[in-house]
């Protein structure tokens, strides 16, 4: 069996900082930027040819892990500097979210690449940002 292959091992797109950072000119901003940055800090995303891992935590004692073949719809909204969400359906029927993946739309090829075909052909078919519902 050939070594796993790393895609993409780090945290969530720094971009995310940007808005709660400069909202920190008000008294409201505290808390957003707090968020964003606490997210920075021990949030930590691995897409490799195999699963996706997402550990989390403070000292990463969270982790929650997916192979490619469990997932049956994947849902995705676009943000600002090229990051975006992604949330897989599983096929035991719970949902795997990931927020502010760095270079999105390269991310979602490599990830498009891995699942199966009939999820890739779906996902494509789909032009609009898409709603977060239950899948049929």
């Amino acid at each position: 069996m050939a070594p796993e292959e790393v895609y993409y091992e780090g945290a969530p797109a720094i971009t995310e900082t940007i808005v709660p950072t400069v909202s920190i000119l008000t008294v409201v901003g505290i808390i957003p930027a707090a968020a964003a940055w606490s997210r920075q800090a021990w949030v930590r995303y691995k897409i490799t040819d195999r699963r996706i891992r997402v550990t989390s935590g403070i000292g990463g004692k969270d982790m929650a892990e997916i192979v490619y073949p469990d997932i049956v719809q994947i849902r995705t909204a676009k943000r600002l500097f090229g990051d975006g969400d992604l949330v897989a359906f599983l096929r035991d029927g719970a949902k795997f979210e990931m927020r502010n993946i760095p270079e999105f739309d390269e991310a979602m090829e490599f990830i498009l690449s891995k699942v199966d075909k009939d999820v890739a052909d779906e996902y494509r078919q789909r032009e609009e940002v898409t709603a977060l519902e239950k899948p049929e």
